[in-house]
């Protein structure tokens, strides 16, 4: 069955808001039309929660029940096959006018339809009376996009107007807020998602078709969990089978169409199972539940939708049930919905329309509140005529509580118990029990008993003989009593621990069976602590390893085997005071007037981002990172630098570093070396000129005897190491000329000695 349902239909859940309404108390009264007269009678209980029934002399077409004169709930009654077509009805297509297997529907307190076009990948939406429809999400072509759908199976409304799909072929959950072009994935991966529906505190449920589970959403938001089934395929209590129509009622029951099983299984939210309310032939795909608690389902293959009262064999066609065609009475149904009128719409899958049934019937309404009940009904004759009132009670419900004056008991000093009680009627009985016995002549509101001893269990028992009570007889609470061996204790904790050193630390001691003030001695490392008698100590001289408890002595007023306790020992840590330092130092070994020089700080136990601030002879020159360069010194400039650290335990937050004293060497005039030893033993191996550094725009030039180039270069930042074209020149003199910046030219030999 779920293959054909896959594939030909999209199976939705049906939201039917028809209300049965039965009763007990009776009273007539007669109207006086000006040509009928009808009689109507109202009976029932007078406590809230009872049923109420409605009868007439007359077939009704509609009933209004009232609460204290204002109507509560409108039905129109006893549905006839006289379908009238309300939207579709133009043959399959996708004009605004048409459909291509209208799916689950639903409908806003103002009347308009929400329905799923799956074929046409659309959400239409009719107004009361409309001729055509608009789109309202979807509508731009099969696919996965925000603005798309793949098979949109079902469909709710919140009060805010957010539209909720079930994208079932994208398997996916979207919301569409008013007005909007795309929509909002709430919930992605479920299998197959087939309908979707609110409970009264709005959550929002899926069916999960492929998944055979039925998930919330809690107040439609996420994320998604199961909530029935998602125990395989099977028929066990727990299982399911193509889940496809939900409903969830006023006392939190989660209904399901469990249409391969061909049942309806009645579900508790946070149940581990379902119970089969409903046994079928053929495949149910809608339910909904009244508050008289008849269901009414939607049957596929049937050709029509039941009414089935909770817990009978078997239900009644209320629409269709006259055969496939093309009819307003025939139908293949896939999703249902009733207003708040009673008027049932139905999605007619096959034949690509909407079908509206007026619905009369007479029926019973079970009361939620207190207050006068009366019904107004409509025959079909037109007679109106309004009941006899029936004045119900709210139920109270009987609580009673005991408390103890204490837990210890003894013959000395026993415990003693009184009843606090809500709700206890005009003439409360009590009884006293110890171990769930009678206390002979204890009826009193407070109990007490010099042979009560450990581990007896004190509880008590209301009875209230009022009317309109929910439970008469209501038992409290238990207390269970303690014997006198128990012992005061003493529980110690640090406000923190693993502090520097010369922190001040707090310890408090909690106590138990102490009294309401024991006294305290402290100790560290087993030595009391002079003037520490407080249940907090403070102390600042912790070494690291201190052992630190605590002893009281009890002054509760009741029986104890022991007045004294010693606490659990606490391991104090205590962490070092640290020391940072910091140190500056420079490559250069020559520094030179406006050479930029590069001073570099190296600082221990700085912490995390650390602060560098840089100052030339006492003045602030740069602040931030470990290095900082300046080609502005003067000579005997006093390069120094601050480092503000954040170490924990450290002494202090800003360390000084070491002075430099620089010695800056003014350029009077570039005198190259004469001779080099480029012999490989590390020393004067190649032709280092250090003052060409400050003329980085200079050319170089190197010839042999014979004026040939064997060495160029602008700037001089690689020097010659005694080689042309990766050979070694032999020992002897070369020539040498320097342009340093187009007006000064050096020239002059030198020589290599090897």
């Amino acid at each position: 069955m779920k293959n054909a349902l896959t594939n030909n239909l999209l199976v939705v859940s049906t939201h039917l808001f028809l209300l049965l309404l039965c009763s007990s108390f009776t009273t007539e009264v007669t109207s006086k039309p000006k040509q009928k007269s009808c009689s109507v009678v109202l009976e029932g209980g007078t406590c809230v929660g009872e049923i109420l029934t409605v009868k007439s002399s007359e077939p009704v077409r509609s009933i209004t029940w009232m609460l204290d004169g204002v109507p509560i709930l409108n039905q129109n009654i006893a549905l006839q096959n006289n379908g009238v077509v309300v939207a579709g009805g133009n043959g399959t297509g996708n004009l605004p006018n048409q459909f291509a297997n209208p799916a689950a529907i639903f409908v806003d307190k103002d009347g308009s339809l929400y329905i799923p076009d799956m074929s046409n990948n659309r959400i239409q939406k009719w107004a009361p009376g409309a001729s055509t429809g608009i789109t309202v999400a979807g509508g731009n072509g099969i696919g996965s996009g925000a603005n798309q759908f793949n098979r949109p199976t079902g469909v709710a409304v919140d009060k805010n107007g957010n539209i909720y799909v079930a994208d079932q072929n994208n398997n996916r959950i979207q919301k569409w807020a008013p007005g909007a072009t795309t929509g909002v994935t709430l919930a992605s991966g479920i299998g197959a998602p087939t309908r979707v529906c609110f409970d009264g505190n709005g959550n929002l449920y899926v069916s999960a078709q492929d998944d055979e589970s039925v998930l919330m959403l809690a107040n439609a938001t996420g994320p998604a969990r199961i909530v029935a089934g998602g125990n395989g395929t099977g028929r066990n209590p727990n299982q399911l089978a193509s889940p496809t129509g939900i409903f969830v009622d006023g006392k939190n029951n989660l209904y399901i169409c469990d249409t391969d099983n061909t049942r309806i299984q009645k579900w508790a939210i946070g149940a581990n199972s379902g119970t089969t309310v409903a046994s079928l032939y053929t495949n149910p795909l809608g339910i909904y539940v009244d508050q008289t608690d008849h269901m009414y389902i939607c049957d596929y293959t049937g050709y029509a939708v039941l009414k089935w009262r909770l817990g009978a064999p078997s239900g009644t066609v209320i629409a269709g049930g006259n055969g496939p065609g093309s009819n307003p009475n025939q139908i293949k149904p896939v999703g249902i919905f009733m207003d708040d009128h009673n008027n049932l719409f139905v999605s007619d899958f096959d034949n690509a329309r909407v079908i509206k049934f007026s619905n009369i019937f007479t029926g019973s309404y079970t009361t939620l509140q207190g207050g006068r009940y009366t019904v107004k009904i409509t025959t079909t004759s037109g007679c109106e005529v309004t009941s006899n009132p029936i004045d119900v009670n709210a139920k109270t419900v009987p609580q009673i509580s005991i408390t103890a004056n204490k837990a210890i008991t003894c013959s000395s000093f026993p415990a003693e118990f009184t009843a606090t009680l809500t709700n206890g009627g005009s003439n409360p009985a009590l009884q006293w029990k110890v171990n769930g016995i009678v206390v002979p002549n204890a009826h009193a509101s407070t109990f007490s008993s010099a042979s009560l001893k450990g581990n007896d269990v004190v509880s008590c028992e209301l009875t209230n003989s009022d009317h309109c009570v929910s439970n008469a007889v209501v038992q409290s609470n238990m207390i269970t009593l303690q014997d006198p061996t128990a012992l005061p204790s003493v529980q110690i904790n640090i406000d923190v621990n693993n502090v520097c050193k010369g922190s001040v630390q707090t310890f408090e001691a909690q106590t138990v069976n102490a009294g309401n003030n024991p006294t305290y001695q402290w100790y560290v490392n087993g030595l009391a602590m002079s003037g520490k008698n407080d249940k907090f100590f403070q102390y600042n001289q912790f070494q690291n390893g201190d052992l630190v408890s605590c002893a009281i002595t009890s002054n509760a007023p009741f029986c104890q085997a022991n007045t004294s306790a010693t606490s659990n020992t606490i391991d104090v840590l205590i962490k070092p005071i640290i020391f940072a330092e910091v140190m500056i130092y420079t490559d250069e070994k020559k520094i030179y007037d406006g050479l930029e020089v590069t001073f570099t700080a190296i600082a221990k136990n700085e912490g995390t981002y650390p602060t560098y601030t840089w100052k030339i002879n006492g003045q602030i020159a740069y602040t931030g990172g470990n290095s900082f360069s300046t080609n502005s010194l003067k000579n005997n400039d006093q390069i120094t630098c601050e480092v503000s650290v954040n170490t924990p335990c450290a002494i202090t937050n800003l360390v000084s570093s070491n002075t430099l004293t620089v010695n800056v060497i003014k350029i009077e005039k570039v005198v190259p070396p004469n001779t080099f030893t480029p012999n490989g033993d590390g020393i004067n191996d190649v032709w280092n000129i250090d003052e060409l550094r400050m003329f980085p725009q200079c050319t170089v030039k190197i010839f042999s005897r014979n004026g040939v180039e064997l060495f160029s270069s602008t700037g001089y930042t690689k020097p010659w190491d005694g080689n042309h074209r990766n050979k070694v020149c032999p020992p002897g003199v070369y020539y040498y000329v320097i342009n340093l910046d187009g007006r000064q030219k050096i020239t002059g030999s030198l020589t290599i000695i090897r």
